[in-house]
């Protein structure tokens, strides 16, 4: 996937950098950024505290935003059909014509594992 580049105000400029993913701890790390995916299906992954959460974008979404503030316990994984300010720039835009369809489909896991529901998902 590629980070999409913001301008001061937050808003995406067109630019983007490589982006190979953390497989680290999220920490005091600070997310509110956009991301182009290059192909389909894509997932993003969060893991912790007994869970693994799975955001699979299946078909029809070529961005997610991840946003996660410092020094908050959440987490929000966005699937995007357009970056942000699509509607302004046209980057990323899909138009559909009038009387053709648009489908877009993701799905959301959710594993428990821990001393009390080892091997279980759910």
């Amino acid at each position: 996937m590629r980070r999409l580049l913001l301008d001061p105000r937050g808003i995406p400029t067109g630019g983007e950098e490589a982006f190979s993913g953390l497989a680290d701890d999220l920490g005091e790390r600070e997310f509110d950024d956009g991301f182009a995916l290059l192909e389909e299906p894509a997932s993003f992954v969060l893991a912790g505290a007994g869970r693994r959460i799975v955001v699979e974008l299946i078909a029809g979404y070529r961005y997610a935003q991840v946003f996660a503030p410092g020094g908050r316990d959440h987490v929000a994984l966005e699937p995007m059909t357009a970056p942000t300010n699509a509607l302004a720039s046209g980057r990323g835009l899909r138009l559909v014509a009038p009387g053709d369809a648009f489908h877009a489909t993701f799905r959301i896991g959710v594993d428990v594992t821990g001393p009390r529901n080892e091997g279980r998902t759910g």
